[in-house]
Order: structure tokens, then C-alpha cells, then sequence
């Protein structure tokens, strides 16, 4: 299924990608990287390839272990259909996803975003995110001074506020030098 007119990649949000058929009617085991699947289970959105071109509406999805979920995707209803979408990057729009809770965030939506001490002290820029086994890290670029890696856990990210572009964090002794 095609829509008419593909949405551009930057209107898209990585949700998860086909790694293997399951069953001869088209069925596809999906690694989520999301962390709403019941939202995308019950929204039904319209999952998109990178480049915005091939939509496949949801019809279904299972979980079926870990980050591993079975379905079924509308116009793939054959085994040889379902394997040729084998390692494609789905995406969804961006107003299709679930409402953030006040604590949450996007990844894609830190770089540019002013990093600042609950003293109220500028710490700099949010240039990078790093995604590790633990904890996403942010790379803070300090004018004049080496960049700043800070883990992305509560310990440390006090509030942030989409509208005014500002994360505030409460560094341990060491963590921001003057170096």
C-alpha cells in the first residue's frame, strides 16, 4: 500500500525494524525500539520505510519475547512478500506517536538544547546523544572548553522543558570542569 504523498524523513520516527517472517501468511518479527508498543498496538498507525516511499498500515502486533513482537502488515500476505521487507527500518510519523509523559523526551529533539546547573549556571549545548548498554549519554558542547558527557538518568537531569529548550542537571563534583 502507497500513499499519494510520502512524508519526508524528518517527519518520521524510527519505531522498529523487520528481522525475520513468521508462518507462510505474511506475519513479520519485529525488534521494537519504541517503548509504547500497546500504544502502536491499539492506534493501528501507518508504518513507513526510511525513505517515506513503501506504508504498510499495522494491522496487528503480539509481543512475543523481549523487544520481539509479531505482525501483520496490511498488503503482505504472503511468506515471499514478508521476506523481501527482511532488515527494513520502520517508521511512523511523528504525530502518530503516543503523548510524552512531563519527564520524557526524544532523542532526536536534545541536540540544541541549552544545558544549564540547577544554580542556574550555563553549562553549554547539547551537540550528541550516545546510546550505550546502560544509559543514553549527552555530549555538551562548552565554548572554549573540552565537551561535557553526561548520563541521560534521573540522578543527574533534573527537569526539561521542550518549549524553552532548556535541560537542567545537577552535576556531581568532577563531572563539569573548567578543562
Amino acid at each position: 500500500m502507497t500513499e499519494s504523498t510520502p512524508p519526508r524523513p524528518d517527519e518520521l520516527l524510527l519505531i522498529g525494524s523487520v528481522v525475520n517472517v513468521v508462518g507462510l501468511r505474511g506475519d513479520v518479527r519485529i525488534h521494537l525500539v519504541s517503548t509504547q508498543p500497546t500504544h502502536l498496538a491499539a492506534s493501528k498507525p501507518m508504518l513507513y520505510s526510511a525513505d517515506g516511499k513503501r506504508s504498510f498500515r499495522l494491522r496487528k502486533m503480539m509481543h512475543y519475547k523481549n523487544d520481539l513482537y509479531t505482525a501483520q502488515l496490511g498488503g503482505i500476505a504472503t511468506r515471499e512478500l514478508a521476506d523481501a521487507l527482511r532488515t527494513t527500518e520502520l517508521y511512523i510519523k511523528i504525530t502518530d506517536v503516543a503523548p510524552l509523559d512531563s519527564d520524557e523526551y526524544f532523542l532526536h529533539d536534545l541536540p540544541g538544547m541549552s544545558v544549564q546547573t540547577v544554580e542556574g549556571i550555563v553549562v553549554g549545548v547539547i551537540s550528541d546523544v550516545i546510546s550505550t548498554g546502560a544509559s543514553d549519554v549527552i555530549v555538551v558542547e562548552r565554548e572554549g572548553l573540552s565537551d561535557v558527557l553526561i548520563p541521560l538518568v534521573k540522578a543527574f537531569v533534573q527537569s526539561y522543558d521542550a518549549t524553552s529548550r532548556i535541560m537542567v542537571i545537577t552535576p556531581i563534583p568532577g563531572m563539569i570542569t573548567e578543562a
